[in-house]
């Protein structure tokens, strides 16, 4: 059987980091895991074949060439994954659909012939036999939580793996804690299942096999989420590195207890992690309370942060406006928080309910859900109705945003970070020429022609004074940084003042309609 795998476009945010791709010579952020570890599950005599839409285009042919055509994505990825199913279901090939959009909102899917609901370990090998017995049925559904352990080395032969910024990795899926908003729990459960040490190192061995160097982000939703397996799976990981001499550094997400557990993050930085997302979300320790992220009220977050970086792990932060307990006030808390607690890459978005999360079903019972609006992107206006105003929110919000990321605002962030990041011993294997090939082109487009170069130059003097063995990471932050900046700018704040002026336009004319009435 031929199959056709294809990777919807996500559209811009700040989690795509579109416009630091020209400055590192590549396409698309990162390679689409979950495809290639369905290539994987399917039979060994099957042609498979992989489009992702980031980095090439779908024509006729390509789907026609193919008996099946197999998408995964996100909700944010809906619009383009719905048009491939419209082009499919025109041109008569069979599509299935999997991922977190189908287990999420299967309903909205009446375009797609087959529906995956849940993890694919279990279903995809039944799915793949009935297909080619031609008795498929519409709807497969996970009967429990598969052991991952079973889960096969991702296809990455599948990739053009020279198209992507990073390649991607996953140790264990679920998280023990239960914050309303997220809608982990609800796809992965509660208690996180791991692969085995044995398995991790094998996937590297075969993601080292493409010629791949740089950067490998772990993609679990919280890579310490069962610590004991973490601290098992680093030291392999660690002599793995050592032995290789591979030129690949690690990268994850990581609750903020983290910083709770000194020797868990010395084995990460010797296992080549120097950097990890982190969910802060507020500095409103009600706001805190509201949704259920008990792990960021224990200990000051500005001092974990800080003693994260000391120890090696630098921190990419996530926030949240608009919580029932945010008053007109969170928005300077914001801004002051983000700034002393110098994190540079903080992605600021408004609160969204996802399906099947608590905050969805609070908020469906409250009768505060906006029905046009179910999205997965948070950046976009929030499906919910708020406790406060919303011209006064997304204001609000536009003001964080055009403040954090004013040139000379982000600049003194990366001051902070760049002084009290410290260096883990033989993290840095930058390919030179690589390295020398970002560094001109972040000279040029941003030194030379950009529209805030004296903050850049005033910021590279600035380290070459304080921390000269920091230039590198200096470098590679003012490229980062331009695509915050300039997402912020061109992008972001126009459509969110776009959507405000309909709202209110149609919140004016409804109110006419009622006078008149």
């Amino acid at each position: 059987m031929r199959v056709l795998l294809v990777n919807p476009l996500h559209p811009p945010s700040y989690w795509g980091l579109q416009h630091l791709m020209p400055f590192v010579g590549r396409r698309s952020l990162m390679a689409p895991l979950s495809l290639i570890t369905v290539a994987a599950m399917l039979p060994d005599d099957w042609s498979i074949r992989l489009i992702d839409l980031e980095i090439e285009p779908l024509s006729d042919d390509d789907i026609c060439s193919a008996d099946v055509v197999m998408l995964s994505g996100m909700i944010i990825q809906r619009e383009s994954l719905q048009a491939v199913l419209v082009r499919c279901r025109r041109l008569g090939v069979r599509t299935v659909v999997g991922g977190p959009y189908a287990t999420a909102m299967p309903e909205t899917l009446d375009s797609a012939d087959h529906l995956v609901i849940g993890e694919g370990e279990d279903i995809v090998p039944e799915l793949a036999s009935d297909l080619e017995a031609g008795r498929a049925r519409r709807i497969y559904r996970e009967a429990e939580k598969p052991d991952i352990t079973t889960s096969p080395i991702p296809r990455f032969d599948l990739l053009q793996h020279d198209a992507y910024h990073y390649l991607a990795l996953q140790f264990s899926r679920g998280c023990p804690f239960l914050c309303e908003f997220c809608d982990i729990t609800t796809l992965y459960g509660r208690r996180p299942r791991t692969k085995t040490a044995a398995q991790v190192v094998r996937e590297l061995d075969a993601i080292r096999e493409t010629g791949f160097r740089g950067s490998v982000m772990f993609v679990d939703d919280n890579f310490i989420g069962n610590r004991k397996r973490a601290a098992e799976v680093l030291p392999a990981i660690a002599d793995w590195r050592s032995d290789t001499g591979a030129p690949l550094d690690f990268f994850t997400e990581t609750s903020i207890d983290l910083a709770e557990h000194p020797e868990l993050v010395k084995l990460m930085t010797q296992a080549g992690f120097y950097a990890t997302f982190v969910g802060i979300e507020t500095p409103s320790r009600e706001s805190l309370r509201e949704t259920g992220k008990v792990q960021n009220l224990k200990h000051d977050m500005v001092e974990q942060l800080e003693s994260l970086r000391a120890a090696g792990m630098d921190i990419r932060g996530g926030f949240v406006l608009g919580f029932d307990s945010d008053g007109p006030q969170i928005f300077d808390e914001m801004i002051d928080f983000v700034q002393r607690a110098g994190v540079p890459y903080a992605t600021v978005s408004l609160l969204v309910a996802l399906p099947n999360t608590p905050l969805y079903g609070r908020m469906k019972r409250e009768g505060r859900l906006r029905p046009d609006s179910v999205h997965g992107d948070f950046q976009a206006f929030s499906n919910i109705v708020t406790r406060m105003p919303t011209e006064t929110l997304i204001e609000g919000y536009i003001r964080v945003l055009e403040t954090l990321y004013e040139p000379a605002v982000f600049f003194d962030r990366c001051r902070i970070q760049l002084s009290t990041w410290v260096a883990a011993p033989g993290l840095d294997r930058t390919d030179l020429l690589s390295g020398l090939r970002v560094m001109w082109r972040s000279i040029q487009r941003l030194g030379l022609f950009g529209p805030y170069r004296r903050e850049y130059w005033r910021f590279l003097v600035w380290v070459l004074r304080r921390h000269p063995s920091k230039f590198s990471l200096a470098v590679s932050q003012t490229c980062a940084g331009h695509h915050y900046i300039t997402f912020t700018r061109d992008e972001h704040v126009p459509r969110l003042r776009a959507d405000l002026a309909r709202l209110l336009e149609m919140d004016a004319a409804s109110r006419e309609a009622r006078i008149a009435i």
